[in-house]
Order: C-alpha cells, then sequence, then structure tokens
C-alpha cells in the first residue's frame, strides 16, 4: 500500500493544545519514540496520554499509529475512527487514509474502499489515497472472478458428459493436434447446442477459443 499518513503526528505538539503538562511530557517522549522506530516504547506513552484524554481526537489519532506500527490493525482502525471527532479537515483525511489501510491489513476491502472515498471527498487531489483506492478495487475483481471461476469449476464438475459429448470431444482433440482450431471450436460449439453436456469440457473449449483469437489476431 502506499505510504502511511502522520502528518497530525509530527506537528501535533505545536499545533494542538494538551489537556495538562504530564500529557504533554507523555506526547514528547512518545513522539520521540516513534521517530525514532521505537514502537513499544511510543505506544505505551501514547496509551497513557489517552488514557487520561480519551476525547482527544489528536491523541487518538497518535495511538492509531502506533497500533498501526505493531500491527494491531483492528485497534489502530478504531482509534482512528475515534479521531475523527476533530474540527480539523486535514486530520480527517489522514485519518480515513490510514483507516483504509488498517482495514487493507484485515482484508476489509470494501471497508477500505469507503475509507478511501471519504479520504478523497475531503481531498480529490490525494494521489496515494487514489492509488490505494484503484489498487484495493483491483483486489476485489480479482476475488470476485477467482468465485466466479471456482463456482464455474463446480459446476462443470457437476456435469455428467454423455458419450455423445466425448465421442466429440474425442473428434476435437483430434482437429487440434492437427491444428484445425478453428474447426474443432465451431464443432464443439454446434455439439454444445445440441447436448447441454458438452459445457462439462467448457475449459477445452475455451482453451480452443484462446488459440482461435490468437491467431485471427495475427
Amino acid at each position: 500500500m502506499t505510504f502511511f499518513k502522520q502528518i497530525v503526528l509530527i506537528i501535533l505538539i505545536s499545533a494542538f493544545p494538551l489537556a495538562a503538562a504530564g500529557n504533554d511530557a507523555k506526547l514528547k517522549k512518545g513522539v520521540e519514540a516513534y521517530q525514532n522506530e521505537r514502537w513499544d516504547e511510543a505506544l505505551s506513552y501514547f496509551q497513557a496520554a489517552v488514557d487520561e484524554d480519551p476525547e482527544n481526537p489528536q491523541l487518538q489519532f497518535n495511538l492509531g499509529s502506533a497500533l498501526y506500527k505493531k500491527e494491531r490493525y483492528e485497534d489502530a482502525a478504531a482509534a482512528f475512527e475515534k479521531s475523527l471527532m476533530t474540527r480539523d479537515i486535514r486530520q480527517q483525511e489522514n485519518a480515513y487514509f490510514n483507516q483504509g489501510n488498517a482495514y487493507y491489513r484485515l482484508e476489509k476491502y470494501q471497508e477500505a474502499v469507503e475509507a478511501y472515498k471519504k479520504a478523497l471527498d475531503i481531498d480529490p487531489e490525494d494521489q496515494a489515497a487514489k492509488h490505494n483506492l484503484e489498487l484495493v478495487r483491483a483486489r476485489l475483481k480479482e476475488m470476485a472472478d477467482k468465485q466466479q471461476q471456482q463456482q464455474q469449476d463446480q459446476q462443470q464438475k457437476k456435469i455428467e458428459p454423455s458419450e455423445y459429448a466425448k465421442q466429440l470431444k474425442a473428434q476435437a482433440e483430434i482437429m487440434v493436434a492437427q491444428r484445425f482450431y478453428q474447426r474443432a471450436y465451431n464443432m464443439m460449439i454446434q455439439g454444445l447446442q445440441a447436448d447441454e453436456t458438452v459445457a462439462a469440457f467448457q475449459d477445452f473449449i475455451q482453451r480452443i477459443k484462446d488459440v482461435v483469437d490468437i491467431e485471427e489476431g495475427t
């Protein structure tokens, strides 16, 4: 997936008011740990800060970032959801983007699509969100195509070809061996119209068609 956004994490100390000085110290230590990739330490500090001020959306965003780095994607998505309760439009966009990444890691692809779309509603020019959205949509299409193919395979396995269908396939195989692909394909299609059990050889028919299409394109 395209990069993980942590803009709020970087500017949080100077840009947003904090609940208390003690929380400020935890936050600074958490940011320092995060920037040095000490994820466990960062998570500990951010969690402590959130425990003191659970309604603070900026703290929730930071917590979500640390949880994501720890591969606790379900918890990260929940923290990013809480971080949306802010008037800061940029943080909302970043939260939706990161939430989309978390859903992707969880293989919750439809939820990821919705999160990226919401990020793009806020910033239609966000190229990272556009890229990730297309990536997830491609993944969903791949899964749908695979499921459809599996269903077709199962249907074919259930079909018991008649003797006529078996003989027809044997004749077509001879034609294929002689490279009469178009004749073999036409014969199988005509046979399918006459005997529906010829569909048991749908994969064979499709392979012949692929060769015919290639020959026509050359």
